[in-house]
């Protein structure tokens, strides 16, 4: 992989000549301040030609954009700084995250922003002429035919542990027009964490707890899963699968995912994975967030068992290295689960490569996603109504925990009002009665028409019973 354009000799000399200009002028200069090798500096300012500034090929806003097109990425890897590559990346750097192939609205409000106001912040730019911070804003500006745009001068020894280091803490500031997407950030996380960079430093880097970092990781695990188990060859023996950018609108769900299925893991390891396979499965079929609340660990022999129906699996077991013990691995119905899992991601898979993938395959490709649906909004629809029942039962009980909730809150305000001598009866007197109201209305609807007596709601008889209340 190239590493300099090949012009770069040209662009350090009209660096040079511009920041020694600049440097040579009088009165005050602006500058842009950076983290640089854990200090901060002031980087000089200057004007550059726009069609004399590359696009950072390793940027982070667009890795997982990059797999779009699969041969112009390769040339993105060999010739970065050619043509074809940098027309690659701006067509990137335009486009929606979730479909690269059409532009971000977010772009057209730059681009407006920048044509009504100009150019609020200066980028960041290396001494070749690498963008390092103000991609989107360089392609912006191209569109609107600005002729210059004002970038900061990196040292001249920048190597690219500092620019990786100057690209992230500028994105982390959160004061930039796009955040990096959903599967760009974890990604960025996932190369420091292949750098070999300790946890603690990470977290500190992107600003997140423990709890955000162990789920980014989980999830970035599942989805590149995902697409290796999705993998297939068509008909010419090209390699397809599905890509990053397809997970790209899934955050919350995947989010969601890793909350049920660790909780699950805890209590029982063969129930979690199964709740794993079932939520991937209808996550690939988009149904939405509050259809995959539905899907549980017994989704599909509760509600869909036409979706295991021809399938076998057996009892799999795992020998730990080194100790020559054999545990418990995937039961038959996670190993069932898992088979119907990927045959329904490779399905995707030929469903988004159309004809192309061999038009026998596509067909099975298509009556199997067909079926699949089928059955799983079908399921989807019975647990959605006794999920909408469950939730009409457990009601009455949520609330009246709330309310205990609250009322425990009450006395400790009481108690610490009589102990600051506070406490005044007579003010309390309407708010009790009005508890007194509401307890007495809340008995009388529960023991009408009750047979049987229950030890906790022998006192709501006697309030009811009250000679006070008759």
């Amino acid at each position: 992989m190239t590493t300099r354009p090949g012009d770069a000799a040209r662009i350090e000399s009209l660096v040079e000549d511009r920041l020694n200009a600049v440097l040579g002028e009088l009165g005050s200069r602006e500058t842009v301040t950076v983290e640089w090798r854990d200090a901060v500096v002031h980087l000089p300012v200057i004007s550059m030609p726009v069609d004399a500034l590359y696009y950072n090929p390793a940027t982070h806003r667009i890795r997982a954009q990059r797999s779009l097109d699969p041969d112009l990425d390769v040339i993105l890897d060999n010739d970065p700084y050619g043509d074809a590559a940098q027309g690659y990346l701006h067509q990137l750097l335009k486009g929606d995250p979730s479909d690269p192939r059409t532009t971000d609205p977010a772009f057209e409000l730059l681009k407006a922003d920048l044509e009504e106001h100009g150019q609020s912040e200066p980028g960041i730019v290396t001494r070749w002429g690498e963008l390092i911070n103000g991609n989107t804003r360089r392609a912006a500006l191209s569109e609107l035919q600005v002729k210059n745009i004002r970038v900061g001068v990196l040292p001249s020894d920048a190597g690219a542990e500092d620019i990786r280091s100057v690209e992230l803490a500028l994105q982390l500031r959160r004061d930039h027009k796009r955040d990096y997407s959903f599967m760009n950030e974890l990604l960025a996380i996932d190369e420091r964490i292949r750098a070999g960079r300790p946890a603690t430093e990470i977290m500190y880097e992107f600003r997140i707890r423990q709890q955000k970092f162990d789920r980014s990781r989980w999830i970035l695990g599942l989805v590149r899963e995902a697409i290796d188990r999705s993998r297939i060859c068509d008909e010419n023996g090209a390699d397809l699968s599905l890509k990053l950018v397809d997970f790209e609108t899934h955050q919350g769900k995947l989010e969601e995912l890793y909350r049920a299925y660790s909780s699950l893991k805890l209590k029982d390891p063969d129930k979690a994975d199964a709740l794993r396979e079932q939520r991937l499965l209808a996550l690939i079929l988009n149904k939405s967030k509050t259809d995959l609340r539905y899907v549980d660990s017994e989704f599909a022999d509760t509600y869909a068992a036409a979706l295991l129906a021809g399938t076998h699996g057996v009892d799999s077991t795992v020998t730990i290295p080194g100790l020559g013990v054999t545990v418990p691995g995937a039961s038959a119905k996670v190993d069932r689960l898992r088979s119907v899992t990927t045959k329904v991601l490779q399905a995707r898979v030929v469903e988004a490569a159309g004809p192309a993938a061999g038009g026998y395959v596509h067909r099975n490709a298509l009556d199997l996603l067909d079926r699949t649906r089928e059955v799983v909004e079908a399921g989807l629809r019975k647990a959605g109504k006794d999920g909408r029942v469950l939730k009409k039962k457990l009601e009455p009980v949520d609330r009246l925990a709330e309310a205990n909730e609250a009322l425990e809150l009450a006395t400790a305000a009481v108690a610490d009002a009589r102990a600051t001598g506070n406490y005044d009866p007579s003010s309390l007197d309407e708010a009790l009665g009005s508890i007194r109201g509401s307890l007495v209305s809340l008995a009388r609807i529960i023991l009408r028409g009750q047979d049987e007596e229950y030890p906790a709601t022998e006192w709501l008889t006697s309030l009811v019973q009250s000679p006070e209340v008759q």
